[in-house]
Formats: structure tokens, sequence, C-alpha cells
């Protein structure tokens, strides 16, 4: 479905292939205070997962598959609470 830029909040919708990853890099990189929102999110391309790793936008919402709630580390995600990452 692709990402929909509102002021400061980029939706990621459905599946977010590798073609989009250059728009929410320059999108990321011009917006000031951005945040993510992942609550529609089905599926991303790993390049854009790097993306949220490397520039840190705040995350909002949380998406429905339990393996990107761990991947965002998402409260309620499968492995909260022996969470690896803590």
């Amino acid at each position: 479905m692709g990402i929909e830029f509102e002021a400061n909040v980029a939706k990621l919708l459905g599946t977010i292939s590798i073609e989009e990853a250059e728009g929410l890099f320059n999108w990321l990189l011009e917006t000031k205070d951005a945040k993510v929102d992942v609550s529609q999110l089905d599926h991303l391309h790993t390049a854009v997962f790097q993306l949220l790793l490397i520039l840190k936008p705040d995350i909002i919402g949380t998406p429905q598959a339990n393996d990107l709630k761990m991947l965002l580390n998402i409260q309620g995600g499968p492995y909260e609470e022996n969470n690896i990452y803590h």
C-alpha cells in the first residue's frame, strides 16, 4: 500500500518495499521530530528496517504481526517477558 506522509508522521501501510526506502530516508532526514506509525504495517523490506534502526525516529502504533513487534522492540511482542535486547 505504501507510505502516507503527513506533517511529521509517516504512516507505513501494508507492505513496504525497497522502492519506498529512498523516499522514507529523505523524509526522515528533512523532517524535524519525525514519527513513524506502524499500526497498519504488515511487512517491511530490510532496507526500510535498517533506516529505522539507524535514524531512530519515534515509532508509534503497534503492528499486528508478532515478528514486527519483536523487530521493532514494541511491548506485546512474543519475547516481551524474556526480551533478549534488555
